[in-house]
């Protein structure tokens, strides 16, 4: 679906990526994990079009995405970045932010509009939240809210960076699952994670970076067997089976 043909990228002419083919499949969860530095951020920018690439084509089903009109792109394409300032408005107002690309010159909601953001909003379990300010909620419900921001603008391809970070367990782990919602509805999830145990459980595939280079790019099991993510990051892991919860589990330690 989004295919990256021999990309350098980066800012002020430097370069932070630099050869980079990779095709992110249609109604997939990737995750792009590697050491702070190595360009994973950069890349999930270029591939969202929000950075211009020095050189190289990217292209979703065969379209050059550089063609492609902005608001028909952001009818296509979402991406939620780490990193935001937190906006004094309601629940309500910061999910319809995401049927901009939809709205005509007066940027009237219709009723399907209005309609799709309801949706998005009771899809997240935000409905008792839905007239407060983003301000009131923990980082989490936040969290939630920005998604379903996303889930309203109604793309296929989803980027996120980092959207777990800096929140407890209990709410990375809903984030997670969430996530894994966006999938079932067809949607192409391509994600950073820090979290490796995450990236490896809760993905279809997974790119491992170093340098602004892609190391390794497969399922979890294939990248993990590799031995690349202990070299990469200079630790040791082992891979157990959760009974529990019927999947394999991934142990990260200091050598």
């Amino acid at each position: 679906m989004v295919k990256l043909k021999n990309i350098t990228a980066g800012y002020n002419k430097v370069e932070i990526i630099k050869n980079i083919n990779i095709t992110f499949e249609e109604g997939s969860i990737t995750s792009i994990i590697g050491k702070n530095g190595c360009g994973k951020t950069t890349l999930l920018k270029t591939a969202s079009n929000l950075l211009k690439p020095f050189k190289g084509e990217i292209t979703i089903r065969g379209k050059d995405i550089s063609y492609i009109p902005q608001k028909e792109l952001a009818k296509m394409v979402s991406f939620l970045p780490q990193f935001r300032n937190v906006p004094n408005i309601t629940v309500y107002n910061l999910v319809m932010h995401g049927r901009y690309p939809y709205l005509g010159f007066s940027r009237t909601p219709h009723k399907k509009d209005k309609e799709i953001v309801m949706n998005a909003i009771e899809n997240l379990g935000l409905k008792n939240y839905i007239n407060k300010n983003v301000h009131e909620l923990s980082g989490g419900q936040r969290q939630k809210v920005y998604i379903a921001m996303i889930l309203a603008q109604d793309t296929d391809i989803i980027f996120l960076d980092e959207p777990t970070t800096h929140l407890d367990i209990n709410h990375q782990l809903e984030i997670l699952e969430v996530i894994k919602n966006l999938k079932k509805m067809g949607k192409t999830v391509v994600m950073v994670l820090h979290d490796l145990n995450s990236a490896l459980s809760s993905s279809g595939r997974v790119c491992l970076m170093e340098k602004g280079e892609i190391v390794i790019y497969d399922t979890p099991q294939v990248v993990f067997e590799s031995g690349e993510i202990d070299r990469v990051f200079k630790i040791s892991s082992t891979q157990v089976f959760n009974e529990d919860e019927g999947k394999k589990q991934y142990l990260f330690y200091l050598e």
